[in-house]
């Protein structure tokens, strides 16, 4: 508590909880198992002195908003408030008394507003869905007809596979497909019917095409391992 925040979502404890337990309920996930899930997972803060009324503050609230208030949650949430014991706590970590004030009337605000039945449960927000690409090799091929292209693909920032294409005007078609994030793949054209593709030996493949046709214009691909170790020079002193 380096920064006084009397309400009751004022703190990164409750926020923890909060947020997880929406990021789980906006997933489609049942309230009631998502609960279990977060007492699991914070267990370490919903056992500390000092993190566990924030910590149940923050559960309560989201089961509140869901309509999957659990009573022995509520009684929890209940006896900490009436009994003052949060305001304790805030005591022992130095907060004068216009804080505690402050903090004892967002409390009772809290309890009065979890006391009373929610009339719907919060509409589920679906997670944003993000889709970026980083190309890695564009190879046209000599007789100019088609391209072989290398691309990572992420979602909402995280790495989600690697994957190739061979491109022509009017379509086209995948090649290979690994999970493997920053491997080594590159490729070159024998001549314009031969692609031969230089990989890293310990990509395992999702999809490896050893051929390509589209509309006549046919091809073979060739795979060639290659052994691939990064060094880590010493540095100088």
């Amino acid at each position: 508590m380096g920064t006084w925040n009397t309400k009751i979502n004022g703190s990164d404890t409750f926020q923890d909880i909060y947020q997880s337990f929406f990021d789980l309920y906006n997933q489609g996930k049942n309230p009631i198992e998502i609960s279990k899930q977060i007492q699991d997972d914070f267990a370490q803060m919903f056992n500390d002195q000092d993190d566990r009324n924030n910590s149940l503050f923050g559960l309560a609230l989201a089961q509140w908003e869901t309509k999957s208030l659990d009573n022995n949650i509520f009684k929890q949430v209940k006896g900490i408030i009436e009994t003052e014991s949060d305001l304790q706590v805030w005591k022992n970590l130095g907060a004068d008394e216009r804080t505690i004030e402050k903090r004892k009337k967002e409390l009772s605000k809290f309890l009065t507003q979890i006391s009373t039945e929610r009339e719907k449960p919060k509409r589920r927000v679906l997670p944003k869905f993000l889709y970026t690409s980083k190309q890695l090799l564009s190879l046209p091929s000599p007789d100019g007809k088609k391209t072989f292209e290398i691309i990572e693909s992420y979602v909402n920032g995280e790495y989600i596979n690697t994957s190739s294409a061979l491109n022509w005007n009017n379509g086209g078609g995948s090649i290979f497909q690994y999970q493997a994030k920053d491997k080594f793949a590159t490729a070159i054209w024998i001549d314009s019917q031969t692609l031969e593709i230089h990989h890293d030996k310990s990509i395992k493949f999702i999809k490896k095409d050893e051929a390509f046709y589209f509309k006549g214009d046919q091809g073979i691909i060739k795979y060639v391992e290659e052994l691939h170790v990064i060094s880590i020079m010493p540095k100088l002193k």
